[in-house]
């Protein structure tokens, strides 16, 4: 750390004696830029291309990594259940064995008798697609994020000239919080993709409205609904907003029918969706207007989505982990927020993370945002895009939880704020001297020095053998050995919430290894009649808690041994 933070000192101090230096690599990068910039369709294909070789490279040279928080495994649930064509599983005669965080389990006479994530279908798609196509759904991932980068350069050519939209392609492509969104099962470059999108669509529709930009500005709201709903429809809304701040403006010299032909294509989308997702709720809950994560919520959650709306009563639960889960974890998050300084305190903390996830491990990117004052100042529609950060900021911090992929949506209008800021350094010349444009260098060296030093980590991390990895091992393992199998997992009383071993596919009872929750030995019998003919194993685990384990260079090792009732 102390090499590296010497490095940027010594870099800096450069950068400030002599700055002519650094414009000229800017003016050698500005050529090539300007000449992919008269090119828009083939720079954002190219964005597109690279970043999918780019995250298929990576996966090989660091190893894939194994699905590990309980948002992972349900997703993964979602894409096995679509790969076999089919909206949700039935639900299964022993649930309770079965049961899952983020996962709707309920026995066969409940009133929602299905197996199957509680989240918006967007991730579990692109999952499947991977899985159907090449047998690895990983690959999903990559198109993800290949996707969302080549909307958001697609994005950046309606705000920006278009060398700084090639720059913008190439920062999104190599961003850390991207780069791990492909290598993970846990979603975000698809709420990305959507709010990409619009983004794109409302920066070409207010330089003249076609049908086109009606229809994509649709497609990014029906992709954001299908990924992260209420934060999709934050940004939804903004964007709106603006849209219809934009046709009051104009009433004089728009004309109706020109605003009809670019609106119509997107009530179109939006009548399709609004069908689907009624049918899709209905398959999942029996009712057109509740979505599976709120039946979920319903019969699992005590704390609430907001702060600020009342918890609910503690139901009955059938494992002491998942109860731990809602009662304590989450409970303890909402309840930290309860008053004005706890609210305070937490916001602090969700900013901070989500600061380290988007700026970088060093905040690189802040710089750009110091250039903000001045891009107000600016007025038009860069203001709005600062705006719309901001207010979408401060709406999403009524949530109680808050991880990156939870502000994606907003990551279009973020990505244009970050661009602006830099192109407004770009001209910064305080005595004659382009201290600006060094400026620009600056961040860009910092930007590739955070994502080497975000891929050593991750090569690291997938290389510690945690217990998720144990887990995939052993079912590798039993599956070469042949035979089917069964692992009751016994939790101590210290086992962290966040590392939850069972988790299984959408066809339970033909796969070869089956993960299941210890409920005693009387209970346990009924299991045992219903996989007579398996081998039966027992893992017991007791893992210390997230925070503490991930200090550990070591990770505990597990083994399977024979169950005996």
């Amino acid at each position: 750390m102390i090499k590296i933070l010497l490095l940027a000192a010594v870099v800096t101090a450069l950068a400030v004696w002599q700055p002519r230096w650094f414009s000229r690599a800017l003016r050698w990068l500005e050529a090539v830029t300007g000449w992919l910039g008269r090119r828009p369709r083939l720079t954002v294909a190219l964005v597109g291309l690279l970043t999918f070789a780019l995250h298929g490279g990576l996966t090989l040279v660091v190893g894939r990594a194994a699905p590990h928080i309980h948002d992972e495994f349900a997703n993964l649930l979602a894409a096995d259940t679509f790969a076999r064509g089919r909206l949700a599983n039935p639900a299964h005669p022993l649930a309770e064995f079965f049961e899952e965080i983020h996962v709707l389990c309920e026995p066969p006479n409940s009133a929602t008798p299905v197996r199957m994530s509680k989240y918006p279908p967007a991730q579990g798609l692109m999952l499947a697609l991977g899985q159907v196509t090449v047998g690895q759904p990983i690959v999903g991932m990559w198109l993800s994020v290949a996707l969302a980068c080549a909307a958001l350069c697609w994005a950046f050519f309606a705000w920006l000239p278009p060398r700084w939209a090639v720059l913008g392609g190439a920062l999104v492509a190599l961003h850390p919080v991207l780069l791990k969104w492909g290598q993970v099962y846990w979603g975000g470059a698809e709420a990305l993709l959507g709010g990409a999108l619009v983004a794109g669509a409302l920066g070409r529709f207010v330089h003249g409205p076609r049908a086109a930009d009606g229809f994509w500005l649709a497609v990014g709201g029906v992709w954001m609904a299908l990924s992260r709903p209420f934060e999709g429809l934050l940004v939804a809304v903004i964007a709106g907003v603006g849209l219809a701040g934009w046709v009051w403006r104009q009433r004089a010299t728009l004309e109706i029918k020109t605003l009809q032909r670019a609106l119509w294509p997107a009530a179109m989308v939006a009548g399709l969706y609004l069908g689907w997702q009624g049918y899709y709720n209905a398959r999942l809950t029996g009712d057109y207007f509740k979505f599976p994560y709120m039946v979920y919520e319903e019969r699992y959650a005590v704390a609430p989505f907001l702060v600020w709306m009342k918890p609910r009563p503690e139901p009955a639960y059938h494992h002491a982990l998942i109860r731990e889960h809602f009662v304590g974890y989450a409970r303890e998050e909402y309840d930290a927020q309860q008053t004005l300084g706890g609210f305070a305190r937490q916001t602090v903390v969700k900013l901070k993370r989500l600061a380290r996830d988007y700026l970088g491990r060093f905040y690189v990117l802040a710089i750009a945002l110091l250039a903000l004052p001045w891009v107000w100042r600016r007025g038009g529609w860069p203001r709005f895009a600062v705006g719309a950060v901001v207010v979408f900021g401060v709406l999403v911090m009524q949530e109680t939880w808050m991880w990156d992929r939870y502000v994606a949506p907003v990551g279009g209008f973020f990505f244009v704020v970050v661009l602006l800021g830099l192109r407004q350094w770009a001209g910064w010349r305080p005595w004659g001297r382009p201290l600006g444009r060094a400026v620009v260098v600056l961040v860009l060296l910092g930007c590739l020095g955070q994502t080497a030093l975000w891929m050593k980590s991750r090569r690291w991390e997938n290389h510690r053998r945690d217990w998720d990895y144990q887990r995939q091992e052993m079912m590798a393992r039993l599956t070469r050995q042949g035979g089917q199998h069964l692992i009751i997992v016994r939790y101590g009383p210290k086992q962290s919430v966040h590392d939850d071993w069972v988790h299984n596919g959408a066809e339970i009872d033909s796969a070869p290894v089956v993960w299941a929750r210890d409920m005693g030995p009387e209970k346990n019998r009924r299991l045992l009649d219903y996989f007579a003919g398996r081998t039966v194993w027992l893992l017991e685990s007791e893992l210390p808690v997230a925070q503490v384990r991930d200090q550990m260079k070591t990770p505990p090792q597990h083994e399977l041994r024979p169950y005996r009732p």
